[in-house]
C-alpha cells in the first residue's frame, strides 16, 4: 500500500494534539520554580515608567513616605523608594534578591535603574556610549536625578541640566557600570518611550513640546498639522530606536557576558481606545502595527546577542480597564491610561519569569492570556484541541513534537462575548515551543454591543487607511 506522506504527517500531528506526548521539553519558570540569583551578584532592572511601576500597588505615597490608597496622594518622582507592586520588585522577590524600600540601601542585591520617560538614548549617555544623537526638542529634567542615583561614564550628548559628576552627591544607588558588571540577572525594558514619548507630550500638553512649539487646535487645519507632527515624531523615534537599542545591548553584553539578560517587549498602550463612548471605531489598534514591528526587532536582537526575550503583548492597561475614549476621559488621563493595571504588571512578571531557567520542566505549550481566565476553544494548526487546561491565566496544551506553527484561542470576555487571540509558534530543539501574540488592526473584544452607524463606518475606514499607512512606515 502506497502512503501519502503529507496525509500521514497531518494524521500524526492531529493525533499528537489529542494525547500528551512526552519528548522534547519546553520550560517555563514560575515564582515557585525559578532559578535564584540573590546569592551572588543580584538583579538589575533597566527601564522606564513601566519598570518603575507607575500606577502599580504602592505607587502612590505621601510626602513622608507612608502609603496612600491607590488614587490618593501624589507620587514623588524623586523619592528613592521601591514600588512593591512593580515588575522588578516582584521579580527580585521571586529570584531571592534583597529589595529594601530605600533604593540607596547598599545591602540590596536588587537595583531598579528605572525612571519615568527613560529612553535608550539617555541610558546610552549614562553608560558613556556615543550614539551621535542629541535630543534638542525635549529637555529631560531627570539627567540630574540619574546622575544623583547612578552616576555616569563619559559625557552626555543630550540636553541636560549638568554634565559633570560630583562624587560627594552622585551615585547614591551605586555606579551603573559596576551594577551591570555585578548582576547575575538583568532585565531591559526600554523602547516605548523612544517612540511614543514625544507624541504623548504633544497630546498631554495640548500640542506643546519643550522647545515652545505649540498648535492652535481650533481649526481642522491646525488639528491636521498636529496629527502630522505626531506621526513624524513617532516615525523619527522608531528610526532612533532601531539605531540605538543594539548599541545598548552590545554595551551590556560587553560589560557582563555571563549574566542572564532578558529584553522585555512592547505592548499597545491604547489598543482599546475608541473615539467616544458611542463611536466605537478602534483608533488605538493602529498602534499595534508599530509594537509588532518593535517586537519583531526585539526577537531578532535577542538571537543576535544571545539574550532572552519576554513577549508582553497581552498586557492589560488602565485604558482597557476603564474604557477610556479619546474625546472623553482619556484625553485628560493619558499618563494613567497608558500604564498597566496591577493585573497587567503581574502578567509581565509571569512572562519574564517564564524566560528564566526553571528548576523543573514540562512538555506543554504554555500561553499566558494576560487578564483572561476562561477559554471557549483552542485550535493548533487549525485543528481543535480539547485536552487543554487552565491554571490561573495560563493556558497549557499537551504538545511537544515539532510541527505546530500557529495557535488560535477563543477567550471569553466578562460580558459573555468572545474574542479571538492568535499566536505564531516557534519550536526550538531542547527548549520546545514559544508562542508570540499576533495582532490585527482591530483586536476587538465584543465592543460592538451598540449598533454601528454610518459615522462609525466612516471612522473605521479612515483608521484602516491609517493602519495601512503605518504599516508602510514601519515594515522592514
Amino acid at each position: 500500500m502506497k502512503l501519502n506522506f503529507k496525509k500521514t504527517l497531518a494524521l500524526v500531528l492531529a493525533l499528537s494534539l489529542l494525547v500528551p506526548v512526552f519528548g522534547v521539553c519546553s520550560s517555563a519558570a514560575t515564582k515557585e520554580t525559578v532559578r535564584q540569583y540573590g546569592q551572588e551578584g543580584g538583579y538589575l532592572a533597566i527601564g522606564d515608567s513601566i519598570s518603575r511601576g507607575c500606577g502599580a500597588e504602592g505607587f502612590y505615597i505621601d510626602e513622608d513616605g507612608s502609603y496612600m490608597p491607590d488614587g490618593e496622594g501624589q507620587y514623588g518622582l524623586y523619592h528613592l523608594r521601591n514600588v512593591q507592586g512593580c515588575v522588578p520588585y516582584q521579580i527580585a522577590e521571586a529570584v531571592g534578591c534583597v529589595a529594601p524600600m530605600d533604593m540607596t540601601d547598599q545591602s540590596a542585591t536588587y537595583w531598579p535603574f528605572t525612571y519615568p520617560g527613560m529612553t535608550t538614548a539617555v541610558t546610552l549617555d549614562l553608560l558613556g556610549v556615543d550614539d551621535g544623537y542629541t535630543d534638542t526638542k525635549l529637555n529631560y529634567a531627570y539627567y540630574k536625578d540619574m546622575l544623583n542615583y547612578f552616576g555616569y561614564e563619559g559625557s552626555f550628548n543630550g540636553v541636560r541640566e549638568r554634565d559633570y559628576y560630583d562624587p560627594a552627591t552622585d551615585g547614591k544607588c551605586g555606579n551603573i557600570i559596576e551594577l551591570i558588571r555585578r548582576a547575575d540577572l538583568i532585565t531591559v525594558q526600554l523602547g516605548m518611550c523612544d517612540i511614543f514619548y514625544r507624541a504623548y507630550r504633544i497630546v498631554s500638553n495640548g500640542g506643546m513640546l519643550a522647545d515652545g512649539m505649540s498648535f492652535d487646535l481650533s481649526s481642522p487645519e491646525a488639528i491636521k498639522a498636529l496629527v502630522e507632527t505626531a506621526i513624524g515624531e513617532i516615525k523619527n523615534g522608531f528610526e532612533n530606536f532601531k539605531a540605538q537599542y543594539p548599541l545598548l545591548l552590545a554595551k551590556i553584553v560587553e560589560l557582563n557576558p555571563d549574566a542572564d539578560i532578558v529584553i522585555v517587549g512592547a505592548f499597545n498602550l491604547v489598543n482599546q481606545l475608541t473615539i467616544t463612548d458611542d463611536l466605537l471605531a478602534p483608533i488605538g489598534s493602529i498602534i499595534s502595527t508599530i509594537t509588532e514591528s518593535m517586537n519583531a526587532l526585539y526577537r531578532q536582537w535577542a538571537k543576535e546577542y544571545g539574550v532572552r526575550y519576554a513577549d508582553i503583548a497581552n498586557t492589560e492597561t488602565q485604558a482597557t480597564e476603564n474604557d477610556w475614549a479619546l474625546l472623553g476621559d482619556f484625553k485628560d488621563n493619558t499618563f494613567t491610561g497608558t500604564h498597566p493595571t496591577q493585573k497587567g504588571y503581574d502578567y509581565i512578571v509571569r512572562q519574564i519569569l517564564a524566560q528564566l531557567p526553571p528548576e523543573d520542566t514540562d512538555t506543554n505549550i504554555k500561553v499566558d492570556l494576560g487578564r483572561f481566565q476562561n477559554v471557549d476553544y483552542v485550535l493548533v494548526n487549525g485543528i481543535p484541541v480539547n485536552n487543554y487546561t487552565m491554571e490561573g491565566f495560563v493556558l497549557s496544551i499537551p504538545y511537544s513534537l515539532p510541527g505546530a506553527t500557529n495557535l488560535t484561542i477563543g477567550v471569553k470576555n466578562d460580558d459573555g462575548t468572545l474574542s479571538v487571540q492568535t499566536y505564531s509558534l516557534t519550536y526550538t530543539i531542547g527548549e520546545g515551543y514559544t508562542a508570540y501574540r499576533l495582532y490585527g488592526t482591530n483586536d476587538a473584544e465584543g465592543t460592538a454591543s451598540k449598533p454601528w452607524n454610518l459615522i462609525v463606518k466612516i471612522f473605521k475606514t479612515i483608521f484602516e487607511k491609517l493602519a495601512e499607512f503605518f504599516k508602510g512606515l514601519f515594515d522592514k
